[in-house]
């Protein structure tokens, strides 16, 4: 008579595994019985296998490193809603202004690594803060985890209405008749609007005063009321106050005039070459953060600014919508940092 099969079953950190429940011969016993001493996965790996599968789990936190109304915010709010009808849960945008925009990046640099807190920013503070603070909270390269840029956007240097500067060359004129008097608002430290005013400043050979705010919105707020004399803002966020005659544009930065604003010339046109600047917006995550979610999330967001209507948006706002994978997003910031890191330099600017 045939002996009755043995059965074996495997167990992995006490659980067992209906993948290795096998039935057996007793001329098997004893292979049955090595393969119940196998190694199994470490519980780790199994826990981060199952929260990839299950991604996302519960709402999405996007992190903005500025106040309510600058571009950064106006994008990610943009996008944020997309996101959350692709992946099935709320995403919400919480605004951590201050600190050229350290205080937002640092708590995403320290929030746990599973892809429900992201950063969203502009390539300006976040590539060049290396180069002006001796001393930063984390590492931008090494504690975060690029995922993709979602738009490229210009400047344009734009004045309040009242003001008799009516062109660059306008400008100019005015900020060499009255060195240190006339003012500039940026949205932080180290931002590209921050940035690019200096860069002009040792192009025109001109003496201007910076005034830094807590982002694009309060800036602009600061040019409408009349407060600052002048500003490098993004078209985005800055648009809606030129058609509604709230500020003045003089110049964009871009190579080519926006169709934005067909009419405002560029800064090469007025006479200033070596001043066109772009500036990425991409987002990113914690570092550790499993690539198969990081692959998820580039994926959608490709997927949204290629949707016929977010492309409109974008360029109706001014915003140029492109992507990268999260391997050539990495190599665009470390390109940048080494940028921004000369024009620090020759510029002599520091934060602290």
């Amino acid at each position: 008579m045939r002996a009755p099969p043995t059965v074996a079953t495997v167990r992995c950190h006490g659980v067992a595994s209906p993948v290795r429940r096998v039935a057996l011969s007793s001329a098997l016993a004893l292979a049955a019985a090595a393969l119940a001493l196998a190694p199994c996965p470490p519980a780790h790996a199994q826990a981060s296998a199952s929260a990839v599968r299950d991604y996302p789990a519960r709402p999405i936190r996007v992190v903005v490193g500025y106040a309510p109304g600058g571009t950064t915010d106006i994008l990610s709010r943009l996008l944020a809603v997309h996101l959350a009808q692709s992946l099935g849960q709320p995403v919400l945008i919480d605004n951590r202004p201050g600190a050229s925009a350290m205080i937002g990046t640092q708590v995403v640099a320290t929030a746990a690594p599973d892809g429900h807190t992201l950063l969203m920013t502009p390539s300006g503070t976040h590539t060049s803060n290396l180069s002006l603070y001796r001393k930063m909270p984390y590492d931008t390269v090494k504690d975060l985890a690029p995922i993709t840029l979602f738009a490229w956007v210009s400047n344009m240097i734009v004045t309040h209405p009242s003001t008799p500067i009516n062109s660059l060359q306008d400008l100019i004129r005015a900020a060499r008749a009255a060195p240190g008097k006339l003012t500039y608002a940026s949205v932080g430290i180290g931002s590209v609007s921050h940035l690019s005013a200096e860069m002009l400043k040792n192009l025109a050979g001109i003496d201007v005063t910076h005034v830094p705010y807590k982002g694009g919105g309060p800036a602009l707020a600061a040019i409408a009321s009349n407060e600052v004399t002048i500003m490098f803002a993004a078209l985005p966020s800055a648009s809606s106050f030129v058609q509604s005659k709230r500020i003045k544009p003089l110049v964009v930065t871009s190579p080519k005039r926006s169709p934005t604003l067909p009419e405002v010339p560029t800064v090469s046109e007025a006479g200033i070459a070596g001043l066109q600047v772009m500036e990425w917006y991409g987002a990113l995550a914690p570092a550790g953060t499993p690539r198969p979610i990081v692959q998820r999330l580039y994926d959608e967001i490709a997927a949204i600014v290629r949707k016929p209507d977010v492309t409109a948006r974008f360029l109706e706002l001014g915003a140029d919508p492109d992507f990268m994978n999260p391997a050539e997003f990495g190599r665009q910031i470390v390109a940048d940092i080494q940028m921004w890191a000369k024009v620090v330099r020759q510029s002599g600017i520091r934060a602290d």
